[in-house]
């Protein structure tokens, strides 16, 4: 909803919750997913013109979420992997509405759309709009693509390895 704060609203519950947790939960946290290697697989098959070899394997990923409840879901097309990407990129109003450019013009964009879906709050989603050039061009929720973007693709490396090592330089844009 528009306007809430952090603390308020619907928290993200995508594992097990420990009956009886209190606010410190000790759930595992994923680094890697059987579905992040097919998914690999399938963004270097659709990369390489295999757009229906890649299809098939986020078909597999897509199985596991609608198998069991709507079969037809689960299956998803090379042609529908080669499409921009559904998402209404842009600013957020204080109303919920969306001032911006969509996500049409997206190179794969909807094979961005399944990363999101996939792996939401699993600490991808920054790694993957920067490789497809999001992060560098569009505008979400309250975020703005900043001036110098581009630089901001790599972290500043930190004081204390500069001073270790002279020989390291910093990423490009931290030196202003």
């Amino acid at each position: 909803m528009a306007g809430t704060e952090s603390n308020q609203g619907a928290r993200i519950g995508k594992y097990a919750i420990k009956q009886g947790a209190t606010g410190s939960l000790d759930n595992d946290f994923p680094m890697l997913r059987y579905a992040d290697v097919l998914m690999m697989k399938a963004e270097a098959l659709l990369r390489t013109g295999r757009a229906d070899e890649a299809a098939l394997l986020v078909t597999e990923v897509r199985q596991r979420a609608f198998l069991a409840t709507d079969p037809s879901k689960a299956v998803v097309t090379g042609a529908e992997l080669l499409q921009g990407s559904s998402y209404q990129y842009g600013i957020q109003n204080e109303d919920g509405t969306v001032t911006g450019t969509g996500g049409d013009d997206i190179e794969f964009g909807r094979f961005l759309d399944e990363l999101g879906w996939e792996f939401a709050a699993e600490a991808h989603r920054r790694q993957d709009i920067i490789r497809f050039g999001v992060f560098q061009t569009k505008s979400w929720f309250n975020h703005s693509p900043h001036p110098q973007a581009d630089s901001r693709t790599l972290f500043p490396i930190p004081n204390d390895e500069m001073n270790k090592n002279p020989k390291l330089t910093q990423n490009p844009g931290y030196n202003d």
